[in-house]
């Protein structure tokens, strides 16, 4: 029987318990850093924000200056470009209009406009490059910037008059650099808090499949203390009474060899019952070594059958087998004859067809020993067909059953047929229909048929 690490009651208060601190201590961390990440960006957005207003004021003096400068020029002189101006261009005025002289906006940028003469003007034009960037825009469009400016736009101070078209903004490269450290740590912070919850979500799902195979294995022990406990109950009440009866001196020679042989047949059942304890633990959990070793399957399967036929006539079962002779296969015979005889059993014990009947069929397919075992009994539904495998598995009340058993036996029996590298599998049409076990064991070959006779 394989152990279980089972846990206690104060060991699952104390896990759980250290989750949700430890869940609670993480999330406090995660809302705490994306805080902490974001009031990172909110300063350093202020300090270019600062910078920018900073070089705003800058410009408005050193534009003002230089406007002065242009100014006081002698009429028809061209200014050469000096900072912050970077170009100076010449251009005709249009006769229809009067000549401009001060701040205008020339074709999308800033500059200082003064009259030259003889339907001429000079434009001195802005440098938009600095160690900021001059943004230069009608007032429509600077509106329209703030409007769509949010918390994670870039800084910008606008000027003042006569400049209220203009407007500073903090570096494109160095603002996306900050954007792009801001994201990162987002991500960081977000991984890390997906990764733990992750972890205390497997955790959990842990301890529940952990919890549902201890519960799973207490319904089990209870199956097979009820069960163990109503299979003791029965041959022990039948030997007392038939000892009592002899003991009484009511009977005669006759019924007292029959009292005796009941209770001979009950101490059987005991017997039977004590071994299928001790498979457990002999061919579980790699307790016991199989001696495995080239043997007769057909000759070992033969063995069993008539083993069964007493069991099978006392029934009433109709036992019908279908043997291939001279199949060998690398088996251990004491323990596969376990395996035979607990599917026999299990076969005879639900046959309740009209008549109940067994159909036993052992045949070579492709290098493969196949044993088949047929019965018309209750069927096994759909749902357990694999739980049937279960040790101490059985379906409904242990106490009620009419059919007797401890449900251990197909656990051996498939326990055993592992270690030999083979496959014991049960199909049902459902309910009602019956049953076939199909025992599949590899390395099998038929003996020719002048070896078979020698």
């Amino acid at each position: 029987m394989r152990g279980a690490t089972r846990l206690g009651f104060g060991q699952l208060v104390a896990f759980v318990a250290v989750a949700l601190v430890l869940n609670a201590q993480f999330t406090w961390w995660v809302v705490y850093s994306l805080r902490e990440n974001r009031q990172r960006l909110d300063l350093q957005r202020a300090n270019l924000g600062v910078r920018a207003s900073e070089a705003a004021v800058r410009l408005e003096a050193r534009a003002a200056e230089a406007a002065r400068g242009l100014q006081e020029l002698p009429p028809g002189v061209i200014p050469a470009p000096t900072p912050p101006f970077d170009d100076v261009r010449v251009v005709d005025i249009d006769p229809s209009l009067p000549p401009a002289s001060g701040w205008i906006d020339y074709q999308g940028r800033a500059g200082f406009a003064r009259p030259l003469g003889r339907g001429r003007q000079v434009v001195a034009l802005l440098d938009p490059q600095a160690p900021y960037r001059w943004l230069a825009a009608i007032s429509a469009d600077l509106e329209l910037v703030e409007a769509r400016s949010g918390e994670t736009s870039r800084p910008q101070a606008a000027l003042g008059a006569p400049f209220t078209r203009l407007a500073v903004t903090a570096d494109f490269h160095r603002w996306e650099e900050l954007l792009d450290r801001y994201r990162r740590r987002v991500l960081v912070v977000l991984g890390e808090g997906i990764f733990f919850f992750a972890a205390i979500a497997t955790a959990v799902m842990l301890l529940w499949r952990a919890l549902s195979r201890e519960g799973a294995l207490e319904r089990q022990h209870q199956n097979f203390v009820s069960a163990v406990t109503h299979e003791l109950k029965t041959p022990i009440a039948g030997i007392r009474l038939a000892l009592e009866t002899v003991l009484s001196r009511r009977v005669d020679d006759e019924g007292r060899t029959r009292f005796l042989t009941n209770a001979l047949a009950d101490t059987e059942r005991l017997g039977d019952l004590v071994e299928k304890v001790l498979e457990v633990t002999r061919y579980t959990g790699g307790a016991h070594r199989l001696r495995i070793a080239p043997g007769d399957l057909s000759q070992l399967v033969e063995d069993e059958l008539r083993a069964a036929e007493r069991r099978a006539l006392a029934r009433g079962v109709d036992l019908a087998s279908e043997v291939a002779p001279g199949i060998q296969a690398p088996i251990d015979p004491e323990a596969l004859a376990i395996v035979i005889s607990n599917l026999l059993e299990n076969a005879l014990k639900y046959a309740q067809g009209q008549p109940p009947r067994v159909e036993v069929r052992l045949r070579l397919e492709r290098g493969e020993a196949v044993l088949e075992v047929k019965d018309n009994g209750v069927g096994i539904a759909g749902a357990e067909i694999e739980a049937i495998f279960r040790p101490f598995y059985r379906a409904g009340d242990e106490v009620t059953r009419r059919t007797p058993g401890t449900g251990i036996g197909l656990f051996v029996a498939r326990e055993i047929v592992g270690a030999h590298g083979g496959r014991l599998t049960a199909a049902s049409d459902g309910p009602g229909k019956g049953a076939t076990f199909r025992l599949v064991l590899p390395g099998a070959e038929a003996l020719g048929e002048e070896e078979f006779s020698g």
